[in-house]
């Protein structure tokens, strides 16, 4: 009977054992490089990640194509990002005592257009997940020519007729935006 007794309790240990806490996912953030984690500016560059998974064809060139421009995508947005966004909601009651009905209808929509000239852009660093094969990529760029850039870019549109039209088509929005607040 003891031998019963000490059988069970070793079996029900075992079964707990299983129930502890296992390492964390390989699939979690914090498997990945701190540098995909959070690319900020290195020094005096500014820095984005990206990444691809593997295609079906096995081309790792054009996984590596994928992740550069995700990453160069993300540079762009931190230099200059144009967002458009549009959030609508209804809400109409259908029908009439015991059968009434509320019908709510909420539309979001959201773009983003960065139209930037990247120049002098560099890979800094290459890591390919040897479960996954997703790549990752960490782009850089020089934040003291991408400065002079940038001020080039302000003061020319300074003068320009289109900045003064987008200007004002800024300003009609906004002022739409507050005119449907009332």
């Amino acid at each position: 009977m003891k031998k019963g007794v000490w059988l069970g309790i070793c079996l029900v240990l075992l079964g707990l054992s299983g129930c502890t806490k296992s390492p964390e996912s390989r699939n979690s953030l914090n498997a990945l490089p701190q540098w995909y984690q959070e690319p900020t500016v290195l020094g005096d560059k500014y820095a984005a990640s990206g990444s691809a998974k593997p295609n079906k064809a096995g081309d790792v060139e054009l996984q590596r194509i994928e992740a550069s421009a995700v990453a160069r995508g993300e540079l762009a947005r931190q230099m200059e990002l144009r967002v458009k966004d549009m959030f609508k909601r209804a809400t109409q009651e259908l029908g009439g005592g015991e059968n009434q009905s509320i019908d709510h209808a909420i539309q979001y929509a959201t773009k983003q257009i960065a139209d930037v000239t990247l120049r002098q852009s560099q890979q800094k660093r290459l890591y390919v997940d040897s479960e996954t094969g997703v790549m990752y990529t960490l782009y850089v760029l020089d934040s003291a020519s991408t400065n002079q850039e940038l001020k080039k870019t302000i003061s020319s549109s300074l003068k320009n007729e289109d900045a003064l039209w987008q200007k004002f088509q800024a300003t009609q929005v906004w002022k739409e935006l507050d005119n449907s607040e009332k």
